[in-house]
Parts: structure tokens; C-alpha cells; sequence
């Protein structure tokens, strides 16, 4: 996937992110820039051994929302998949007990599936981490949240479970595996070192 301000889907806090993202790259190409040939083809080489890795972890993500996911986390919570309850499920995540969850009880059911796609990795970005889980929580509230209040009620929830899109097994576009759109990265650069 390509980050670009022009896909500004996930609201306000993607445009800082990707402002976060290209000041990331401009220092790491700054770095290249001021290394010696051989180093920074070694460098180069571990960076994308390093992106190899992303991509391998990224093909292990369960797509949020969907039912593999959801049974993963039923299945952290000490019971055994074939057993999913969705109501059981509702209840044990409405930490508040108000009947719906909020954006915070949502990442919270998220939070394990991040761990283990950063883990293992030389270069975990807790930015890049929150973002993730940013987008995880926007993702399911735009295809659960029927009545558009930002929160996903019981209701809607345990429709959602009976509905094709719950067994939909995507591929999930993880923000580890984002590229930059180098014309917006060019033009930042170029902004940043006006001559």
C-alpha cells in the first residue's frame, strides 16, 4: 500500500502520520547518503532483509474483524474456538458494560494481533505500531457501526458475525509493509531544503 495524503480515509491523524512517516525516510536517506559506498550497501542490505520480514509477518495477520481474528482472540481468552459465542464474546470486551464498545475496548481486542506482527522485527516503531492499531479499529467500526456513532453496539456486533463479511478473509495491508508515494516524498523533501 502507498501512503499518501491523497487516501486521507483514516482522518486527521493520517495526515500526521504520514508527516511522521517521510521525516522518518528523510533521516534514514540522510543516513545513507553520508555513508561510505560499502557501508551503505551492507545497510541496504539489512534494510531489505528487514522488509522481507514485514512481509513475511504481514502474510500471518488475520484481517480485523474477521472471524479468524475474532476466534484468535476468543482463543487467548482460555476458551476453544469451536465454542465462539458471539454474545459471551461482546460481553468479556465491553469492559465498561455499557452494551457497546468504544474505540478503546476495540484496540484493546487488537492489541495481541499487533505484538505479534512487530515481534521479531530489528526496527519496532511504537508510532508505527499505534497507527496500526488506529487503523484496525477505523477499518471494523467503518464495516460493523451500521448506525454511524463511532462505537459498535452488541447488536450490531452479533448481525455482523452472521453476515458474509465475517468469514471474508482479506488480505490485511499492514502500515509496516506502506511505501511512501515518492512524487509527495519528493515534493517534501524539496520543501524542506528550499534552494
Amino acid at each position: 500500500a502507498v501512503v499518501s495524503t491523497q487516501s486521507g480515509h483514516y482522518g486527521r491523524g493520517k495526515k500526521q502520520f504520514l508527516k511522521y512517516e517521510m521525516e522518518k525516510e528523510l533521516r534514514h536517506k540522510m543516513m545513507l547518503r553520508a555513508m561510505n559506498e560499502y557501508d551503505r550497501n551492507v545497510q541496504e542490505a539489512l534494510d531489505e532483509e528487514e522488509k522481507q520480514k514485514k512481509l513475511d509477518h504481514q502474510k500471518k495477520m488475520k484481517h480485523p474483524g474477521a472471524k479468524s481474528q475474532i476466534e484468535g482472540v476468543w482463543e487467548e481468552d482460555g476458551f476453544d474456538k469451536d465454542t465462539f459465542n458471539p454474545k459471551v464474546f461482546f460481553q468479556m470486551h465491553d469492559v465498561d458494560g455499557n452494551g457497546e464498545w468504544d474505540p478503546y475496548e476495540l484496540e484493546a481486542i487488537f492489541e495481541k494481533e499487533v505484538e505479534e506482527l512487530f515481534e521479531g522485527l530489528d526496527d519496532i516503531d511504537e508510532e508505527e505500531k499505534a497507527e496500526e492499531v488506529a487503523r484496525m479499529r477505523e477499518h471494523v467500526i467503518k464495516h460493523i457501526d451500521k448506525n454511524g456513532d463511532g462505537f459498535v453496539q452488541r447488536d450490531e456486533f452479533i448481525e455482523y458475525t452472521k453476515s458474509p463479511d465475517f468469514d471474508a478473509e482479506d488480505p490485511w495491508e499492514s502500515v509496516i509493509n506502506s511505501s511512501l508515494d515518492e512524487a509527495e516524498f519528493a515534493k517534501f523533501e524539496k520543501d524542506l531544503n528550499p534552494e
